[in-house]
């Protein structure tokens, strides 16, 4: 089932405007975050509140206090074991790079990490999709997320995957800076990929997601293409998942895509597996509540049977729902 678009609702309630308009108060002395100030800025109190009550109604949909098994993504697995989907992503990967043409290893930055692939599009003129991977922002790597890439050049699209460094050492502000600096660079080769740089679109699973989506708030792009992702950020701060990224509230709030509207109008897609946590969907509830805030059309795909592994791994599959959403939002046609 691959949903329908829906439209922008044309007024909200303060309930859910307020922390989009009042996250400025904390982002403008950051020269990394591309927030535009909107009209009547709120009491920080006021946001301060809505990022308790957003939490506790994550917290509620999970049904206890304790948010660790909600985000430990190998509580979803029958046995617990993440081993063999990440080598099904690194084989898969591997595969890609035999059957496409590719540009690997681009440096983009001076971290060792800050290096991005190349997939060029078979003709100019192309839309470019930028992918960011997941693996909470302390493993995985652009070497394990070729396999998005030949479906989407077989459609038509020129293709980008993005390395970025991983904590323990670099803070989410940094990871966040670096991934936008891998957007720049991409772009700064876009017609070389035979892409148009006026028809750009970002994408990623997991913290992947929360990544493409804090790139979107930096630059104006067509399209967000979001899997399994993490939009509020303030309720991992009550989870193991803290112990490596250290965030405050305050870093939350300024990588948190929920506070962080995108610029321009770009269109969402976004999808959580079926067999997934209750927190993963909550998170999802609680971006499409925030894109059609700010007035943006978006659509949800419908993932069933699918866990945070296999909800990615179909875009290895050029007819899979996911990709022929992905391929529609570019306006291209499945190959």
């Amino acid at each position: 089932m691959l949903g329908t678009w829906t439209a922008p609702i044309e007024s909200v309630s303060v309930r859910v405007a307020a922390p989009f308009a009042v996250v400025v108060i904390a982002c403008l002395s950051s020269p990394h975050y591309g927030i535009r100030p909107r009209a009547g800025l709120f009491d920080e109190a006021i946001l301060l509140r809505e990022v308790e009550r957003r939490t506790h109604e994550i917290r509620h949909t999970c049904g206890d206090v304790n948010l660790d098994d909600h985000y430990d993504t190998s509580k979803q697995l029958p046995d617990g074991d993440v081993t063999p989907y990440l080598e099904r992503f690194g084989a898969l990967s591997e595969r890609a790079r035999a059957s496409v043409r590719c540009d690997l290893d681009h440096r983009y930055g001076p971290h060792v990490r800050e290096t991005i692939d190349f997939f060029p599009a078979e003709r100019p003129g192309a839309p470019l999709f930028v992918w960011v991977h997941g693996g909470y922002w302390r493993r995985m790597s652009k070497d394990a997320s070729s396999f998005v890439a030949p479906a989407l050049v077989a459609a038509g699209a020129a293709v980008a995957v993005v390395n970025y460094p991983l904590a323990p050492g670099p803070t989410l502000d940094e990871i966040v800076a670096s991934v936008r600096s891998a957007h720049a660079y991409a772009l700064e080769h876009v017609t070389s990929l035979g892409a148009d740089p006026r028809n750009v679109f970002v994408g990623g699973h997991s913290v992947g997601a929360q990544l493409a989506a804090m790139i979107a708030a930096a630059f104006e792009v067509r399209g967000l293409f979001a899997l399994s992702g993490l939009y509020d950020l303030e309720p991992l701060r009550a989870t193991h998942i803290n112990e490596w990224i250290a965030m405050d509230a305050a870093t939350a709030i300024r990588n948190g895509p929920i506070h962080n509207p995108p610029l321009g109008s770009p269109q969402l897609v976004v999808a959580a597996g079926g067999d997934e946590q209750p927190a993963f969907h909550a998170q999802q509830r609680a971006y499409v509540d925030a894109w059609r805030a700010w007035g943006h059309a978006y659509r949800e795909i419908d993932a069933t049977g699918h866990n945070h592994f296999t909800i990615a791994l179909e875009l290895a599959n050029p007819t899979s729902p996911l990709t022929r959403a992905l391929v529609e939002m570019m306006s291209l046609s499945p190959p």
